[in-house]
This record gives C-alpha cells, structure tokens and sequence, in this order.
C-alpha cells in the first residue's frame, strides 16, 4: 500500500511538474513573440518619423457632432496613427479641437462612456454630421 502511495505521489509530481514546464514554455513564446512585434513597430515608427508633417490647429465651429458612418476613433490626428476605439453610426460626440494636417481636417473628440476608457481621440471631417454652432 506504501509503495502505491509512493508511486502516485511521483506519478502526480511529473504531472505537475510537466504542466508547469507547458506554461513556462507558453509564457516564454509569447513574450518572443511581443518582443519581435514591438521591435517592428518601433523600427517603422522611426522610419516614419522623417516625412513631415504640417499641423494647423484651428478653432472648431461646432461643440457636438452625430457619427455618419462608423469609424475609428485614433489617438492622434494621422491615419497611420494607433486605434483606441470603434465608432457607430449615430454615436453623439463632442467636439473639443480641430486640426488641419496635411490638407485633411481632423477634430478632437470624446464620447459619452460610463468606463471613460479609450473615449476621447480624433477623426476626420467626413465622418461627422454637426449639430450645432458655437
């Protein structure tokens, strides 16, 4: 009876052992895998740094806009830039600041959120219907 607990004792070990190297391994691979992607994003924003960029900011003639089409929702004024959210049609919107960049209107805006989380960003013109002027 002795040795069968024994076995079953070091039978569960190489389990637990085994399982616990699988998550190691798994973890490891992700974090290569991140490592490689970050590298090349790193690596194309520095290539992108160099073409240049003319920013006009201009005060915006409307406070409150009305999606026309979903859209993206981006942290900066560029298309390249990163994306922090989706937006549907008919999403009321804010409208905070506007910003000519490279012959393309762009307007800093915010969405009513109940987390506020990735609500405030840019779009462009086209994607706004106004509701009012200021």
């Amino acid at each position: 009876m002795l040795a069968f607990l024994f076995v079953l004792l070091v039978g569960f070990s190489l389990f637990v052992s085994y399982y616990f190297t699988n998550k190691v391994s798994n973890q490891r691979k992700q974090i290569l895998l991140l490592k490689y992607q970050n590298n090349n994003l790193k690596h194309k924003t520095n290539s992108e740094s160099s073409l240049h960029t003319t920013i006009k900011y201009l005060n915006p003639n409307y406070s409150e806009g009305i999606i026309k089409d979903d859209c993206n929702l981006y942290i900066a004024p560029l298309s390249n830039s990163a994306i922090i959210n989706y937006l549907n049609q008919s999403t009321i919107i804010q409208i905070y600041d506007s910003a000519e960049i490279n012959d393309e209107l762009w307007y800093e805006v915010s969405i009513l959120s109940e987390d506020r989380i990735n609500s405030k960003g840019w779009i462009k013109n086209n994607y706004i219907n106004f509701k009012d002027s200021i």
